[in-house]
């Protein structure tokens, strides 16, 4: 399956005037897929990284994002607002002088892929979902500014590292998770790095601690207890990771 998912991107892109890869700002050198851009640099095809999800990071990682993308070819939007979307579009059209372009958008699950595709379009809406795998064959639907956007079938394949990137962009359910306290552990160090006021603020933990000893405190002060009075590192990871996919806490 992946490899024929990979047989059809190789096709689209070929078709393609424009490759937009979205990205999840909270996390985007996570979510990008260097295959897919070895593919596109292959093809000669522009190759635009689009950072979406804007509205849910703090103005401080916003400048780390401009600071770290400064040089590449990339857009930092909101698919959930159609504020800039004409400026959106001529960075779009600027990538090739042709009048009508054909533009392939690809990402991983819930980047906000489809959503994008609905702000861009004329009307021939791409579906939404939370569950990833909706989009099952390519669909070519008429944007602005005289765009033809390529909705890629199915999903980029996650390979390596699946369920820990599965979980942080929301892509299944944290009780879903086979191993959440991997997931929360990342979600942490993401913080650690990026914004450690942020649990501290919200939810008065020493950021200094590690990962481990994070969520175990996070579980102490949410009285998340077993037998014993031992923390439910179990319960403690989902309800992190549930904050996390519902905004409560923003890197």
């Amino acid at each position: 399956m992946k490899q024929g998912f990979w047989i059809v991107v190789k096709d689209m892109i070929r078709e393609a005037d424009v490759i937009l890869e979205i990205l999840d700002a909270r996390m985007p050198d996570l979510t990008r897929n260097k295959r897919l851009e070895q593919y596109a640099a292959a093809s000669g095809k522009r190759l635009m990284l689009v950072i979406n999800k804007k509205d849910l990071i703090s103005e401080n990682a916003i400048r780390s994002i401009e600071k770290s993308y400064s040089g590449r070819d990339y857009a930092l939007v909101c698919s959930r607002s159609h504020k800039s979307i004409s400026r959106f579009i001529g960075q779009i059209k600027s990538k090739a002088k042709k009048d009508k372009l054909k533009v392939a958008v690809i990402g991983y699950p819930n980047t906000g892929k489809s959503s994008l595709i609905n702000i861009l379009s004329r009307g021939g809406k791409a579906k939404t979902s939370l569950e990833s795998g909706l989009t099952r064959g390519a669909q070519f639907i008429s944007g602005r500014g005289n765009l033809m956007l390529i909705d890629t079938p199915g999903v980029v394949p996650y390979e390596d590292r699946e369920e820990v990137l599965l979980g942080l962009t929301s892509a299944i359910s944290p009780d879903k998770l086979n191993d959440p306290e991997s997931v929360a552990y990342e979600l942490i160090g993401i913080f650690k790095k990026n914004n450690p006021i942020a649990l501290e603020k919200e939810y008065g933990l020493n950021a200094g601690l590690e990962p481990e000893e994070l969520l175990l405190e996070f579980g102490k002060k949410r009285c998340m207890l077993i037998k014993g009075g031992i923390v439910d590192e179990r319960r403690a990871a989902i309800q992190l990771l549930t904050d996390w996919h519902n905004g409560k806490i923003r890197v």
